[in-house]
């Protein structure tokens, strides 16, 4: 499938859109398991009941009988008795074929006249009308066609088999919803061309991607401890793995919330390895739980980039990382590349999605230092 790049196939692409969309598959699912009793009855056959109509004489050729007879059917007489008859069926041109018709056997004198309703019984009260009113009008040309009676009436058939039972409708609805959902779930994601993981970021954008990190879902004003943030420290070993000494978060303004909660858990991270120093309003409350500057220990400039004047910043020791949204489109994506990086030194892609809920007895309160990872959570090689 085309809308993924080679890191996600389309079998991860279609588990991520039904996740996200879930809702449109199940409204399409509970749509067909609720239309699919009435889709079984449209299929389901009327009843229906026949009275045979008999020439006693015959004055004209045999050959040429089942087309008379055919002509005075459909000359509109006997539409016309069943219109009088029964006053709900509906458009006069329908009647015939649709609810009475004749069957002209070739070298028969016999008429077969059928009614046709959901109603048995209704179904031979057709046929009746229509063949008293068909004798009437073969019976009015007199000499030189013959004399027509009835040979026997129409007699209420048996009740119809069931059809499809209710249950196997509801399945076979089901069943068809969830094909129109998953379609419909397949159609958005072509279209949309979500990104869902951060080797799509790369082939969407051509811009290097630190890694996908789930940010807990925490109260306002709170945020949660570094280690509940999925993903986050291959994302600080590769930060450190750079040599720029100022990181600037930025983000569109959808994602700014997950962008500050993700600043404060990497300034909490990197704290461990490096003299961090936090710029902006991304983690107010974090800010001062950060060490004190320490002796031999390589300076990092942690910016938030949701205030102007923080994206004033040296672009030649800046690295630029944007945070985006998983699932967002790959046009979106790169819109936001092109307004948000260029020009500094470095530039990186980082995926946020929804976590779980932070725990309680973590997220209600300010984050401890005993609670940041110790420091050989992270590669010996990136300490100073």
């Amino acid at each position: 499938m085309s809308m993924t790049a080679p890191g996600t196939d389309a079998i991860g692409a279609l588990g991520w859109g039904l996740r996200r969309y879930w809702l449109l598959v199940l409204a399409c699912v509970l749509l067909g398991g609720a239309f699919g009793p009435a889709a079984a009855r449209r299929f389901d056959a009327p009843a229906e009941a026949e009275a045979l109509v008999i020439a006693n004489r015959l004055d004209m050729d045999l050959v040429a009988l089942p087309r008379y007879g055919e002509a005075v059917f459909n000359n509109g007489s006997v539409a016309q008795a069943v219109a009088a008859n029964f006053p709900d069926v509906g458009d006069f041109s329908d009647i015939i074929p649709d609810l009475v018709s004749l069957e002209a056997t070739q070298d028969s004198i016999v008429f077969r006249v059928t009614g046709r309703d959901d109603d048995p019984r209704i179904a031979a009260d057709l046929a009746n009308v229509a063949t008293d009113a068909f004798i009437e009008a073969l019976n009015t040309a007199g000499v030189g066609v013959g004399t027509f009676a009835l040979q026997s009436p129409a007699q209420p058939p048996a009740e119809p088999d069931e059809g499809i039972s209710t249950v196997v409708a509801v399945a076979a609805g089901v069943g068809a919803g969830l094909l129109l959902g998953l379609a419909a779930v397949s159609l958005v994601l072509i279209v949309r061309r979500p990104v869902t993981a951060a080797e799509d970021a790369e082939e969407a954008t051509g811009v290097a991607a630190l890694g996908v990190v789930s940010v807990p879902r925490t109260r306002r004003g709170e945020t949660a401890p570094p280690e509940q943030f999925t993903g986050l420290l291959p994302v600080c070993r590769r930060l450190l793995s750079l040599s720029t000494p100022t990181v600037l978060m930025v983000s569109r303004p959808r994602e700014k919330s997950a962008q500050q909660h993700v600043t404060a858990a990497l300034a909490l991270t990197l704290q461990g390895v490096r003299d961090v120093h936090v710029v902006g309003g991304g983690a107010p409350e974090t800010d001062h739980q950060l060490d004190r500057p320490k002796g031999g220990r390589r300076p990092l400039t942690l910016v938030d980039g949701s205030e102007p004047s923080a994206l004033l910043q040296p672009p030649t020791e800046t690295l630029t990382v944007l945070v985006a949204a998983v699932g967002t489109s790959s046009a979106t994506l790169r819109a936001a590349v092109a307004e948000h990086l260029g020009g500094s030194a470095e530039a990186r892609l980082l995926l946020v999605k929804r976590g779980r809920r932070a725990r309680r007895q973590s997220s209600a309160r300010p984050v401890a230092h005993d609670q940041v990872p110790a420091k050989e959570e992270l590669p010996v090689g990136d300490r100073a």
